[in-house]
């Protein structure tokens, strides 16, 4: 039987999140069709085609856990995806943020499921451009996959990643190299990295608070519902009265909860802002 074949019914999810328990994590999380494409391609890499067997090496070797978990990770991301969210953002949204600033306050991002960290940076790139300047800016940026984390901090990325970038992009924020094999990279310049922090971390556990923007694009659609609720819960606690989020174009405030967390400002482009506490609903009424 070959894996397509192969169903990941809740006999053998079962067995996988005792073995995922057993290392501290929660498969659960996550749905089970992405679960079954991940946990096919690390087996069809092993040539394994037992759920069963794959269990019990996953609980016998931790650094197969490991690339399996890493694997958890979304790494499908562009610097600047949909470059339309970020305009619009740009011309809208932070002009609103800036007027808002007090004296010597400090901009806080957090970008969340930042994956290889082209998002990250394509936010530090975006404001470190805008108008006035005399702000400070600081972006956290996490992700579970600790390979993914690793790359992002080295900052460097293939002529291929770049090049379909506006020219005065890449003039104003990476150096092109050629590496040993005198293949064409860009690597980011300094004063982009300084203004992004990288950690490994899920979006849960990660420690974060007291931000004016949250971007968590094209992740959110991985996880089961109730665990997209928490996801939510834990933005709306994390940004400050009147924050930003910004999602997906796949993605929508999913659940009753979270539809009365946010208010869709511009619906088209997924940024949403923060519902004031005093807007917020009572959440031991019966009608939840």
């Amino acid at each position: 039987m070959s894996l397509n074949e192969l169903t990941l019914n809740s006999q053998s999810l079962d067995t996988f999140s005792k073995v995922f328990e057993s290392y501290g994590s929660d498969i659960k999380r996550f749905k089970p069709a992405f679960m079954k494409r991940r946990l096919d391609r690390r087996m069809r890499m092993l040539e394994i085609n037992n759920y069963y067997e794959y269990a019990l090496i996953l609980k016998r070797e931790r650094r197969e856990f490991e690339e399996l978990f890493a694997s958890l990770s979304i790494n499908v991301t562009d610097f600047f995806r949909d470059f339309a969210v970020y305009e619009k953002f740009r011309s809208s949204i932070i002009p609103k943020i800036l007027t808002n600033l007090k004296l010597k306050d400090k901009i806080r991002i957090w970008s969340a499921g930042c994956a290889s960290g082209e998002e990250a940076y394509s936010l530090a790139m975006m404001f470190s451009y805008a108008s006035g300047k005399n702000f400070d800016v600081e972006i956290v940026a996490n992700d579970i996959n600790k390979n993914a984390i690793e790359y992002a901090q080295n900052g460097l990325y293939p002529a291929k990643n770049i090049e379909k970038l506006p020219e005065n992009i890449i003039k104003n924020n990476f150096k092109k190299i050629s590496n040993s094999e005198n293949i064409e990279e860009y690597e980011v310049l300094q004063s982009i990295k300084n203004l992004v922090t990288f950690k490994v971390s899920d979006i849960l556990s990660c420690d974060v608070t007291q931000y004016d923007v949250i971007f968590c694009r094209n992740v959110l659609i991985y996880y089961e519902k109730e665990t997209q609720e928490l996801i939510m819960e834990k933005f709306n606690r994390c940004l400050k009265e009147s924050g930003y989020l910004v999602l997906g174009m796949d993605e929508t405030m999913l659940g009753r909860k979270c539809a009365k967390l946010f208010h869709p400002i511009m619906p088209r482009e997924r940024i949403y802002q923060k519902m004031h506490s005093d807007k917020l609903p009572d959440w031991n009424t019966s009608n939840l």
